[in-house]
């Protein structure tokens, strides 16, 4: 009995230690394989949210486009005017409003891959062939007259409700000028800031010192009368817009092109109704469609794939060759302020 209490022999403990160690070689692989897995699950949630969020604030843009308060279209017919992204100035002319002439800005334009940028959006880190939309509308809530503080900048839309008022509305940084009346013609009426926004794609988040190499939603803003740039959504690498013509006057969109300003006619646009009047065309916008590449801010994928993306140009982009993960996400936008009357 003492022999077999002495313990346990080499061979055995060598027997022990093997199977210990493949067992914790697969207890390491599984861990490894999990804590990879959920990075890429991570990654991947992280993109689609960011899809989820960059479409959200495009879709809440664009359907206040033309959004002017309380400025009813049976005054008149607007004149609309086709207004550079860029323009810093508070006069009212150089932001395409004239109560006399009944001018308004165009509530949506844009500029296609295949036209001259502005020097705004080039600077801001976006490459020659990126998309910009445009959005001019008025801030949803109101200022009282009085509250605008002397040496403001900001251009506010004043709408007339009084018949014996001689301008339908006046835009003006000064309240001295915005006199026009409210219903009753006994108050002075309210006003709404102007708000100008264009979103485009930028190469790269920070575009100092050449450039984090991270592609970015971008938005210029006009406000207090100067421009400035911000940086929206990281890791949206491309952004395809395509608008809504409503041609036979209904209000619902009759075709889509992706350069309403173009003098062929797109495919599908009704010849006799295009116009060859760039800001006819743009008029007649009531609906968007934006289509989105996002990628992964870190790479996801163990090898390149060849996987390719459509964003209705045609051809389709890819493959890419990196592991970066990708996915495209499209919505269509109904602008209200803009097919509404047409009803």
């Amino acid at each position: 009995m003492r022999r077999l209490q002495r313990g346990i022999s080499l061979v055995e403990v060598m027997i022990a230690l093997g199977v210990g160690a493949f067992m914790l070689i697969g207890i390491i692989s599984l861990v490894a394989s999990v804590s990879q897995t959920r990075g890429k699950l991570s990654v991947v949630s992280a993109q689609a949210e960011n899809g989820r969020y960059a479409m959200m604030m495009l879709e809440e843009e664009l359907s206040l486009a033309g959004f002017w308060g309380r400025y009813h279209p049976g005054v008149g017919v607007p004149n609309y005017q086709a207004i550079s992204p860029c323009v810093s100035s508070n006069a009212a002319v150089d932001q395409g409003f004239d109560g006399s002439a009944l001018n308004f800005p165009l509530p949506v334009s844009g500029i296609a891959s295949s036209a001259t940028q502005p020097s705004c959006i080039s600077a801001a880190g976006a490459p020659s062939t990126a998309e910009v939309i445009t959005v001019r509308r008025v801030g949803v809530g109101t200022v009282e007259i009085a509250d605008i503080p002397l040496g403001n900048t900001t251009p506010y839309l004043q709408i007339s409700n009084c018949e014996l008022d001689l301008l339908p509305y006046r835009l003006s940084h000064d309240p001295s000028q915005l006199t026009l009346r409210a219903k009753g013609c006994g108050s002075v009426e309210v006003a709404r800031p102007l708000i100008v926004r264009s979103f485009f794609i930028a190469n790269c988040d920070d575009c100092a010192n050449g450039g984090d190499g991270k592609p970015t939603l971008k938005m210029i803003e006009y406000a207090n009368d100067s421009l400035g740039t911000f940086s929206m959504v990281s890791g949206v690498e491309d952004m395809h817009i395509q608008y809504g013509l409503d041609l036979d006057g209904d209000g619902g969109p009759d075709c889509y092109a992706a350069d309403p300003a173009a003098a062929t006619v797109p495919a599908g646009c009704a010849a006799a109704l295009w116009s060859a009047t760039a800001v006819d065309n743009w008029e007649d916008v009531v609906a968007v469609s934006v289509s989105l590449l996002l990628r992964s801010e870190e790479p996801a994928l163990n090898q390149p794939v060849a996987d390719t993306f459509n964003l209705g140009r045609g051809a389709e982009q890819g493959p890419f060759d990196d592991r970066f993960k990708r996915q495209v996400v499209s919505s269509t936008i109904l602008m209200p302020n803009m097919a509404g009357p047409r009803e």
